[in-house]
């Protein structure tokens, strides 16, 4: 029992949401080291913006994220080119653990495990002049806990626009319609609206952006600042962190207020093999851990 209430104040803390929380997890691991932004820095790019498509080379990606209270992250994905679209294919999972089944009279019933698996398939256009893109993220999010299941068709449209000053990006994620849930009442998706900005700065290998995060039934808003600097020989640092970091301080410890709400990472990429490592420190002392793999072919 306490470590299932840990994992549900955990990933309600994190993702802020109560329902479906496991469709805006964290199972890539460039989202994990920018703090949940990044949705238009291509290097390494989870097509949370399916319009992003196009601004990547072909690759195989399988990430590995590990949170607290026994709660890992997996993620296969991969992307090409047919008949002039760009097309991608992800399979994310999310496993809650193994926990122990008991009855009304507290008898034991035996182990039962806990988790989700969202299968998404991607599709973006860009127009004649390349600066302006269409995406589509279309998939379906299974869940499950004990025998109970939990059904949603998801789709999430996209559209990033190039400009001399730099990229702008509006997302949909996680719209879509729900076949089964755990409630009995109906339940919402965890649908956000997602307006992005990226620059890179003039005369430095330094790329910035700002995401603003807007949940459409809970109302609160969350801005994340991101960046990514290119060093030589391959070699890149990130980081990030965002507005949810006043509400994971407390008066416990300096040192952890200071790191709460921030991630940072380091990818280093070699011939066509890019591996890449990141964390996330969460509140007083949670932290989430990331590693990578990515294969040009």
């Amino acid at each position: 029992m306490i470590r299932i209430l840990s994992i549900v104040l955990f990933v309600s803390g994190v993702f802020g949401q109560s329902s479906f929380p496991g469709l805006n997890s964290w199972t890539f691991g460039q989202t994990v080291g920018f703090a949940g932004g990044g949705y238009l820095i291509s290097t390494n790019n989870g097509f949370r913006n399916g319009a992003m498509l196009p601004d990547s080379t072909r690759y195989f990606k399988i990430n590995l994220v590990k949170y607290p209270a026994g709660i890992n992250g997996q993620s296969l994905l991969t992307n090409g080119k047919i008949n002039g679209h760009r097309v991608g294919l992800k399979i994310s999972r999310l496993n809650y653990g193994i926990f122990e089944g008991r009855d009304v009279n507290n008898q034991t019933t035996g182990d039962y495990s806990a988790g989700d698996i969202h299968v998404q398939v991607m599709v973006a256009k860009p127009s004649n002049s390349g600066r302006f893109i269409v995406g589509i993220n279309s998939g379906l999010f299974l869940s499950q806990v004990e025998h109970k299941n939990a059904k949603a068709f998801t789709f999430s449209p996209g559209i990033v626009f190039k400009s001399q000053i730099g990229t702008m990006g509006l997302t949909l994620e996680n719209t879509g319609v729900v076949f089964n849930s755990y409630a009995e009442t109906n339940e919402e998706l965890p649908s956000l609206i997602v307006a992005s900005f990226k620059s890179k700065i003039p005369k430095t290998p330094l790329e910035l952006e700002m995401d603003y995060i807007y949940p459409i039934y809970n109302k609160t808003s969350t801005m994340t600042l991101s960046g990514l600097f290119h060093l030589r020989n391959g070699l890149m640092i990130k980081g990030g962190t965002s507005t949810k970091k006043s509400g994971q301080m407390t008066d416990v410890s300096f040192v952890n207020n200071l790191f709460a709400d921030m991630g940072i990472g380091l990818s280093y990429e070699i011939d066509d093999i890019l591996i890449d490592i990141n964390s996330y420190t969460y509140g007083p002392g949670g932290l989430v851990f990331a590693f990578g793999i990515s294969v040009r072919y």
